[in-house]
């Protein structure tokens, strides 16, 4: 069951995708109906879930999910990945790598490998941090290098 991403549980639990290129409006229009119907039909135990998605910054995808009630386990996150990777597949897309860091650099979103992040970031430098998973935390998903699980690469 989806409800409206402002709606849903600022407990709700998330994943976050990225996209190494900024989406266009053909891929945010496929990805936005490939979720919902997935999130329409999203069960635990043959429970409905109640989850939510928003696209920002036409490059991160998130997923809301209020476990509060419901929970969710092993096979219904492993079928929220095989959805994941079948819009990467037909999209031409790259959502999944973790190995990417994505920093606001004069005031453009920046994909950067992680083995490059000391060539091109410094230690104030604003990084998308794809690790939160409650939604209050969104407001922070934003923040400085230094403040967040990359410092240590940052000498």
């Amino acid at each position: 069951m989806i409800v409206d991403f402002q709606n849903i549980s600022d407990e709700s639990r998330l994943w976050l995708y990225a996209s190494e290129l900024e989406l266009n409006k053909s891929q945010i229009n496929y990805i936005s109906k490939e979720i919902t119907n997935f999130l329409m039909e999203w069960k635990y135990h043959g429970q409905e879930l109640e989850s939510s998605f928003v696209i920002l910054e036409k490059r991160f995808v998130i997923i809301a999910l209020d476990d509060s009630e419901s929970g969710v386990g092993g096979c219904s996150v492993d079928s929220l990945q095989h959805i994941i990777q079948k819009i990467e597949m037909v999209q031409k897309v790259t959502l999944l790598n973790r190995l990417n860091i994505y920093c606001k650099i004069d005031n453009e979103i920046k994909c950067i490998p992680i083995s490059k992040l000391t060539e091109i970031a410094k230690s104030e430098t604003l990084f998308f941090d794809l690790t939160i998973q409650r939604k209050f935390e969104i407001s922070s998903y934003l923040k400085p290098i230094s403040e967040g699980w990359c410092s240590y690469l940052i000498k």
